[in-house]
Parts: structure tokens; C-alpha cells; sequence
């Protein structure tokens, strides 16, 4: 197997990172070549706000209490587990239409591990099987896993949070919750790395996350850059997950885990657009003998 940590660095940890193979050079896309073919990439979070009910304002105290036990159980839970990644790649061109596609197909391992006392190690490895491990375009989206950990009670300090309402998340009644990174404390979440041994550029999020009304598991999530990154041209950075359960028979465990992300960059004039959906999960070191059951509910596809 070819394997690919994910960016974890000693001084400064980051969970998800975008890791570019090669410098990618290429015609810097101007403000004005963006806004007028800025159809191919989804608002920004503050600018789309999705609707809540009226009066329905909840206890953001409580609601990150509730939340982070959650996610403190999926940490809990997994050791490592595995999943089939199908990737569809897109480069979009200046006037924001598609200009190249690309399908792969990958096996995918997961591992999350306490390394020392409030620190979190999330690697991530992918193989190929048969056929030469490669990226598309040079991009390998890395991370989406960790990016949950921002309502972990080690990272959730890092970030300003709103209890924004009661919304729905495919056809679920969710609390709706705004996050957005403190600039008083370290970005631990996410970073660009330009090459394998090549500089990190970490990168400070804002979005918004969907939790069950009734559970408290997390259902859907979408960030975005708060600011540009000059120094690589990094002008879009958008992500918008869905997360369904998974169980495992064998513990009886449910376990809310990805299904579909949807990723957006713009960097050095290059626009990359990538969907990742994920199956056939299996809980290595618990029951890694055995297939798990398909998700209760498969959430719908994006548009």
C-alpha cells in the first residue's frame, strides 16, 4: 500500500490538510474572472444562511455539551476503520464550466489515536489496489474526518460558536450551529502542504455544522475560508459534507460517518472541484472480519 500521512506537524497539529503533490503554476484568476464565473462554486457560508424557526434559539452551552459527548464517542470508538472512497474530479475553466472529469476509485483507512494528553493524531492512508496510486490534478483532499473534531471539547475552545436554531437537514430536525476560528488561538483544523516535504499554510475556517435534534450526531457540515491565502493564491476553499450511520453488528455500534463531501479550491488560478462518497465501511481491530449492514438512511445525493 502507498501510504500518505496526513499533515500532523510537532509544534503546530493540524487535523486536515489539502496536500498538493507539485507546485501547480498557472494564470492568476483576477476578482473580476471570479465574480463572473462564481456559479460553479456554492455561496459563502455568511452569505447563505439557511432559515431556522422562528424563536427557536437553544442553549448553545448545553447543545456543545451534548455535541462533544458525541463526538468523544466516535474517538472512543474508533481505533481505525476502513471505507471505499470513490472520487469524481472536475477542472473547471475561466468562464466556471466543466473542462476535464476524472474518476477514481480508492481504498481508504482511518485512524484516530490520542497521542498524548489532548492531542488527537488523525492519519489517513490510500491505496490503489491493483493500479498506481495518483491524484487527479495533483490535488489529494485529506482531513475530512478530522474536520468534526472542531466540536471536540479539546478543539471547540479554538473556535467563536452560535446556537443559530432548529433547522432541517434532509428531512431532520437539527440544531444549527456557527463556528468560526478564533484569531486568539491556534488553527489546529486544516492546512495547505505544497509537495510531500514542502511547507504547511495552515488555514482558519468558518461554517456551520447540523446536529440531530433528538441524538445530537452530527449530519451535516460546510466551511469555508475566513481569509484568502496570498502566498499560494488560495481564493476558495469551500467544503460541505453529509454524514449518515453506520452500523457495525457486531458491537452494535452506530457511528455517524461521512457519505458525500463536496470540495472546492481555487488556488493559483487553478479551480478544482472533487466529490468523494464513501461505502462499504468496516471497523478494523474491533470486526475487521466482518461486512458491516449499508447505512440506515442514505442521504440524497447534491445537486
Amino acid at each position: 500500500m502507498s501510504a500518505r500521512s496526513l499533515a500532523f506537524l510537532v509544534f503546530v497539529p493540524i487535523l486536515c490538510s489539502i496536500f498538493l503533490r507539485e507546485p501547480v503554476f498557472g494564470q492568476q484568476t483576477t476578482s473580476d474572472q471570479r465574480a463572473s464565473a462564481s456559479h460553479w462554486v456554492p455561496a459563502d457560508v455568511d452569505e447563505d444562511v439557511p432559515l431556522v424557526e422562528p424563536g427557536s434559539a437553544c442553549n448553545l452551552e448545553e447543545a456543545l455539551q451534548k455535541a462533544g459527548q458525541r463526538i468523544q464517542e466516535f474517538v472512543g470508538n474508533v481505533e481505525r476503520f476502513t471505507a471505499t472512497e470513490s472520487l469524481l474530479n472536475e477542472s473547471i475553466n475561466k468562464s466556471g464550466e466543466v473542462s476535464a472529469r476524472e474518476r477514481r476509485k480508492y481504498d481508504y483507512i482511518v485512524s484516530v489515536e490520542e497521542i498524548r494528553p489532548g492531542i488527537l493524531d488523525v492519519e489517513e492512508f490510500q491505496s490503489g489496489g491493483s493500479n498506481p496510486l495518483d491524484s487527479p490534478g495533483g490535488l489529494t483532499t485529506k482531513g475530512l474526518p478530522a474536520l468534526v473534531l472542531i466540536f471536540h471539547p479539546y478543539y471547540a475552545g479554538d473556535f467563536f460558536m452560535t446556537c443559530e436554531g432548529l433547522s432541517t437537514w434532509n428531512g431532520k430536525r437539527t440544531w444549527q450551529i456557527y463556528f468560526r476560528q478564533r484569531s486568539d488561538r491556534p488553527n489546529k483544523i486544516r492546512s495547505y502542504k505544497i509537495g510531500m516535504n514542502g511547507p504547511s499554510y495552515p488555514v482558519a475556517l468558518k461554517g456551520r455544522a447540523w446536529f440531530v435534534a433528538d441524538s445530537y450526531q452530527i449530519a451535516g457540515l460546510q466551511a469555508d475560508l475566513i481569509h484568502t491565502l496570498p502566498d499560494i493564491r488560495l481564493k476558495i476553499d469551500h467544503t460541505s459534507i453529509e454524514y449518515g450511520p453506520v452500523h457495525f453488528s457486531s458491537r452494535g455500534v452506530d457511528m455517524w460517518l461521512p457519505q458525500t463531501a463536496e470540495v472546492y479550491s481555487d488556488m493559483r488560478g487553478r479551480k478544482i472541484h472533487q466529490r468523494l462518497s464513501f461505502s462499504n465501511y468496516l471497523l478494523f481491530a474491533v470486526d475487521d472480519k466482518q461486512q458491516i449492514s449499508p447505512p440506515k438512511t442514505i442521504p440524497p445525493s447534491f445537486p
